[in-house]
Formats: structure tokens, C-alpha cells, sequence
């Protein structure tokens, strides 16, 4: 299964277009700037982050998983219609089913955009509902 197959984000909000290069800590990736995102572009880009981030987590072992904080994020300028931001995220940690990442974007050859940012694999606990295929 590609790592984009292992995302359970669909158009309009899948925000990562495509991976260039993938090894065992570090997936480089491309997002495209569009005047029909759902979000704002900022929020988009830090999406784009996270879904790159949650594909090389979870490209091997797909599991529900959301994006459970966001921390030290810096937008140098306002990203546009147009924009093409190529990334690099790095898996910095595993915390046994979290997983802290650090991104960084450019536009250009300029870096506009990094952050840190944690992903949560989310657990089934016994007694509740199966919440196979669910995001939570």
C-alpha cells in the first residue's frame, strides 16, 4: 500500500499532493496551493505536514490516527493561490503510539513555513464501540 492509500483523507481535505522521497525518518513531499482548499492556506500547509508525517507513521501498518498537537509553527509570509511548497518532515520521536514530528516548507528555494507537530495512533479500548476505520 502507497502512503497515500494509507491516509483516510479525501479531496477536499487530503492537502499532501504527493511524496518525492521516503526513507525511515524523513518523507519529502509536495503541497499546491488551490483557490478551492476548505482552509486557509496556513492551515492547509500545516495539514499537508501532517499528513506527510502520518504516512510515513503509518504507510506500513495503516491505523486511525489524528493530529494531536501543534507546537513552535511559524508562517514566514502568507501563502498563495499558486503556491507549490515542497516539504521535509522528520519523525524526531515514537512514544509508543505518538509520534512527534518536525516539518519545514519552502516555496521557491525560501523556506515560508515549520513546525513541530505530534501525531496520536488511537487506541480501541475493551467495552466500547469497534473504531476500525474511524478517525477517533
Amino acid at each position: 500500500m502507497s502512503w497515500l492509500a494509507s491516509l483516510p483523507h479525501q479531496i477536499p481535505f487530503r492537502a499532501a499532493s504527493a511524496a518525492t522521497r521516503i526513507d525511515d525518518k524523513t518523507i519529502e513531499g509536495v503541497y499546491v496551493c488551490t483557490a478551492n482548499d476548505l482552509m486557509p492556506s496556513g492551515v492547509m500547509a500545516v495539514e499537508a505536514m501532517a499528513q506527510l508525517g502520518g504516512g510515513l507513521a503509518f504507510a506500513e501498518s495503516p491505523a486511525p490516527a489524528f493530529l494531536s498537537g501543534i507546537d513552535r509553527c511559524e508562517i514566514d509570509r502568507a501563502i498563495e493561490t499558486g503556491d507549490v511548497i515542497r516539504f521535509v518532515v522528520t519523525l524526531e520521536a515514537d512514544f509508543g503510539g505518538t509520534f512527534r514530528f518536525s516539518g519545514r516548507g519552502s516555496v521557491d528555494g525560501v523556506e515560508v513555513i515549520r513546525s513541530r507537530f505530534y501525531l496520536a495512533k488511537a487506541f480501541h479500548h475493551r467495552g466500547t464501540e469497534d473504531t476500525e476505520g474511524s478517525p477517533l
